[in-house]
């Protein structure tokens, strides 16, 4: 197909899709002085979908937002920011490089741990944990994937269940000290945990409990003679290139750590292993954002994990092993919290969507009326919808700004030959439509 011809059918099918778009004056006739004063600057903005930055800024000054918010496609920033003071005393500014620790959101690199180990042929996901703990009669009927579903019935030793009446026995607390190891403090824990009846029948119901991936992170212990904080790093960190990565006791004095804000000082490991394995990593937005690539690219599970990972074992609550599961959208997701930090994790595996939120005052943002969950979904929603209603940059009117948006966004979700290009078929669907006039005009556009 000579290439006139290309350019010909294309600049048809522009005109198709800007028929729909053009803006309309007060007498309802076309308004063409908008679309002939684009210039390429405009088109630059737009096609970086500037209205997400945009957006993410109006909420972030009108909170007051002090944390970090980083949302990406393929790998590609939709809009960030890093708003607050890192370290007060310094006077230093927070920035997107900015560790904090990630509380719950730690569950899922246990999960994948365990799932590693399993594809390793190590472990079954079905096996019951007294393998792993034959002094644990009590749970007897429990197994690893009632651990990582949340529905093994077991007490949760980080928030106790002080309501808890199940059994005609006193409710006595175990105790740990910053004094003793991380060892120290699991076997205190673990005694007491060991000897608590359990809340229902393993696989009855659900019941988040940190106590399950207490419990995990020792198994992965067992199994692979290593340290789990070891096993993580050489299996998960490692491979994605998490360099700025780590755990709580270790990053604790770190000058790149957010300071904790609830008391004005910073975090002290004061209870050595307390979230072992359930809220233990600390992090910043670029390495969460390999970390989440890595799930819905399966570059370290195979897909067979990632759908048993991904799969709701609750009874309809939407947890599967470590993360939760939102069908209605396709989106997976959790939360984590930990002191004065609250952070959020959402990924659209199918639209390669990552989103990273969280914040080191978690108590001013709650007195701003905006909890991470609801600041997290509420650019979700942008990023997902704000495509799909035409109108991208939020000025309540549907024009060729929007419509180059929307082109530019779609194109760059395909990856096109040359064949594809000169056919004009781009899709191969034995048509020539809007989106492969939308990938045409990308592939000019980079010449």
């Amino acid at each position: 197909m000579k290439l006139k011809k290309i350019i010909s059918i294309f600049l048809s099918l522009l005109m198709f899709l800007t028929a729909f778009v053009i803006p309309v004056n007060a007498t309802g006739k076309s308004d063409l002085s908008t679309v002939n004063a684009i210039s390429k600057d405009d088109i630059a903005s737009v096609s970086s979908l500037q209205a997400y930055q945009n957006y993410l800024d109006r909420i972030v000054t009108l909170k007051d937002f002090s944390g970090v918010a980083y949302v990406t496609q393929n790998g590609r920033v939709l809009c960030q920011s890093a708003n607050g003071m890192q370290n007060t005393a310094d006077s230093k500014n927070m920035t997107i490089d900015s560790l904090f620790p990630v509380g719950s959101v730690s569950k899922q690199f246990c999960a994948t741990a365990i799932l590693l180990l399993q594809e390793q042929g190590k472990l079954s996901v079905d096996e019951k944990i007294t393998k792993y703990f034959p002094e644990y009669e009590i749970g007897k009927d429990i197994t690893i994937k009632h651990l990582l579903s949340m529905r093994s019935g077991i007490r949760d030793h980080v928030n106790p269940d002080y309501a808890y009446t199940g059994h005609e026995i006193p409710f006595e607390e175990y105790t740990v000290t910053k004094t003793a190891t991380a060892s120290e403090n699991k076997q205190i824990i673990t005694d007491w945990l060991f000897t608590q009846h359990l809340k229902f029948s393993p696989g009855n119901n659900f019941s988040y409990s940190n106590s399950n991936f207490l419990l995990l992170s020792m198994i992965v212990e067992q199994v692979s003679g290593m340290s789990y904080s070891d096993f993580v790093k050489q299996n998960i960190f490692e491979p994605l290139k998490m360099t700025n990565t780590g755990f709580c006791e270790e990053l604790v004095d770190s000058p790149d750590l957010a300071e904790h804000h609830m008391d004005g000082e910073l975090i002290e490991p004061y209870h050595r292993g307390l979230s072992h394995g359930a809220g233990d990593i600390v992090s910043n937005a670029k390495d969460m954002d390999k970390w989440l690539t890595s799930l819905s690219d399966c570059t370290l599970l195979s897909e067979k994990s990632f759908k048993e990972m991904t799969t709701d074992y609750s009874f309809g609550d939407g947890y599967g092993f470590g993360i939760m599961i939102d069908e209605s959208n396709g989106s997976i997701y959790h939360a984590g919290n930990f002191a004065s930090y609250e952070s959020m994790v959402i990924i659209f595996p199918a639209e390669d969507i990552n989103i990273f939120v969280v914040t080191n005052d978690v108590e001013k943002m709650y007195k701003k009326n905006l909890p991470m969950n609801t600041f997290a979904f509420a650019i979700s929603k942008k990023v997902n919808s704000g495509i799909m209603l035409g109108d991208v940059d939020g000025d309540n009117e549907v024009s060729i700004l929007d419509a180059t948006a929307i082109q530019l966004h779609i194109a760059q979700r395909k990856t096109l030959t040359d064949e594809q290009i000169e056919r004009g078929d781009t899709d191969a669907d034995g048509e020539l439509s809007i989106l492969d006039a939308c990938a045409i005009q990308l592939f000019i556009a980079n010449k």
